[in-house]
């Protein structure tokens, strides 16, 4: 079996760090629910909205200076928001934005073979944040409800420390 390896750690503590935030700030839809935090692309219809999802991309992996083996390695995190309304969908845009600024603890995961749901987590360095786009998904006028207030945020990240 693969071990969790530096995609899925980062994916993982991103949704460990919004799912704290989105309780502690006591965020919530309007219609009242909680908003679930999704790791991975939507590829299913039973999502309920709001809900934010969240991938790695991609990974730059430039040399530090010719000749070099050391790389800076940043990785491309896509944060797409799924909301009900214009409004909510700005709402959660703007707080993802203050959220994410100061970045987040990375964590690194492994199986737990006495509990599979509840891996285990161990404290790493920390998540910078560099965000490249935050704007409204258009997609014309004849979507689905589900894709008709979508918004994405995308980010270059780095781990320190």
């Amino acid at each position: 079996m693969l071990v969790w390896g530096k995609y899925r750690n980062l994916e993982n503590s991103l949704k460990d760090f919004l799912d704290a935030q989105i309780i502690s700030d006591s965020i919530i839809g309007e219609n009242g629910n909680s908003i679930p935090v999704i790791v991975g692309r939507k590829n299913s219809k039973n999502w309920t909205l709001p809900c934010i999802s969240l991938y790695v991309d991609a990974e730059t992996l430039e040399r530090f200076e010719l000749g070099s083996n050391l790389r800076d390695e940043r990785e491309l995190l896509i944060i797409d928001i799924y909301a009900s309304n214009e409004g909510e969908r700005l709402d959660l845009a703007n707080w993802l934005n203050i959220s994410l600024n100061n970045g987040w603890r990375y964590y690194t995961y492994a199986e737990n073979p006495s509990d599979r749901e509840n891996p285990i987590k161990t404290t790493g360095g920390l998540v910078n944040v560099n965000f490249l786009t935050n704007s409204r998904v258009n997609l014309g006028q004849n979507v689905s409800e589900v894709d008709s207030h979508r918004h994405r945020i995308t980010i270059n990240v780095w781990i320190s420390g």
